[in-house]
């Protein structure tokens, strides 16, 4: 009986470790079930690498991919992206990439989020609107290329701008042209002394009808300016004082002289004092002479190139002539005037410096003396504005 009762114990303890063997197994084969069940536990990983997109993005309650409980449905590339799915990276209202561009490939999902963007995978909702693509611009050096504006907000769960933030506007705008910029030239003096100035040319220069001609303007609003200038030249002419100051007279005005005239002064004895201006204005006593007006324009530029020699840092200011009464000599001069930039730009294009003046715009038939030639005091005084226009921001103080 005992040996019975021994040998049924024995059974009945190996039936029962045979039955916790059993269960054993059944538990393993249910936990590898369960593993091989696809849950959505990876996030959006199927999403992203498949690019069924599952439910558009919906994704149910959403899990947090990487870590959550799945959801149903692949999540969006972003991500869980449902409807604030927070899968590395923020994607759940399109990624909101924020490297300035560098948005695409859905805002860089993906700590195990799944591959999450490619920027195709997932057919995205809106594509991303590729935000307001650039705007670094603004003139300056632009913001090199991939810029833009992070590809704005891509569509809620969508692949977040697919495009690189819309590259960028361009790099940002080409930089301008950023103004025209300072050579750094100045004529005049910078230490406290005045600007010598050389007024050159014929009668009208001289100030026939007017003593003094359009130096007293000239000389009064630079005056008035608290800026510092004289006059340099071999004759003398004008008031005594000019706003209060005494005027100085000297001046190279040649009453009825031509061009070639005014060309045998330079460098003797017009430069004698080199000046740091030289005001010319000459022409129009060749333009009623017997002959050679067509050669007027070859004429100016040999002057020029004299007084260019024999001044090299002065600044020149060649200006157009003054009309007259007469319509036919206003003809010519308007032939003459028309030359003119031609020859200043020839030279400024070399280097030079040089620049052009106008007497002619503006100045009306009221500006002419009863002489019907030389300006009245009217048109001296324009004269004097219109080469102060030229030159006032020269002057020192």
């Amino acid at each position: 009986m005992n040996g019975n009762a021994e040998r049924g114990r024995s059974r009945a303890r190996a039936l029962g470790v045979r039955a916790v063997g059993a269960l054993s197994l059944l538990g393993m084969f249910t936990a590898c079930s369960l593993e091989d069940e696809p849950t959505d536990e990876t996030g959006g990983a199927a999403g992203a690498s498949a690019g069924t997109h599952q439910t558009g993005g919906s994704a149910g309650s959403g899990g947090k991919a990487n870590a959550g409980a799945g959801g149903v449905g692949g999540a969006a590339t972003g991500g869980t992206s449902g409807t604030s799915g927070t899968t590395g990276g923020t994607s759940g209202t399109g990624g909101t990439s924020t490297s300035g561009g560098t948005g695409g490939a859905g805002g860089n999902t993906a700590a195990a989020g799944g591959a999450a963007g490619s920027g195709t995978a997932g057919t995205t909702p809106t594509a991303g609107t590729s935000g307001a693509a650039g705007g670094s611009g603004a003139g300056g050096l632009g913001g090199a290329g991939t810029g833009g504006a992070a590809a704005g907000g891509s569509g809620t769960g969508g692949v977040a701008g697919n495009a690189t933030g819309g590259a960028g506007a361009s790099a940002g705008g080409a930089a301008g042209s950023g103004g025209k910029g300072s050579t750094g030239y100045q004529p005049c003096p910078t230490n406290g002394d005045p600007c010598k100035i050389l007024p050159l040319g014929d009668s009208i220069t001289w100030g026939i009808q007017y003593d003094g001609a359009y130096r007293v303007k000239l000389f009064e609003l630079a005056t008035n300016a608290e800026q510092k200038i004289t006059f340099t030249g071999s004759v003398s002419n004008g008031p005594n004082q000019v706003a209060g100051v005494t005027f100085p007279k000297s001046n190279e005005g040649h009453s009825g002289w031509t061009i070639d005239q005014i060309a045998g002064l330079v460098p003797d004895p017009a430069f004698d004092t080199v000046p740091h201006i030289v005001l010319l204005m000459i022409g129009t006593n060749d333009i009623y002479a017997s002959s050679g007006q067509a050669q007027m324009p070859q004429r100016l530029g040999a002057l020029l190139d004299k007084i260019i020699t024999a001044a090299p840092d002065a600044l020149v200011v060649c200006a157009k002539i003054t009309p007259l009464s007469n319509a036919s000599w206003n003809d010519t001069i308007k032939t003459y005037n028309d030359a003119i930039p031609g020859l200043v730009e020839m030279r400024a294009s070399a280097g030079k410096h040089i620049v052009l003046g106008d007497m002619n715009t503006g100045f009306t038939s009221q500006m002419l003396s009863s002489d019907s030639v030389h300006p009245n005091k009217s048109g001296y005084d324009f004269m004097g504005e219109q080469w102060y226009e030229v030159i006032g921001d020269l002057l020192p103080k």
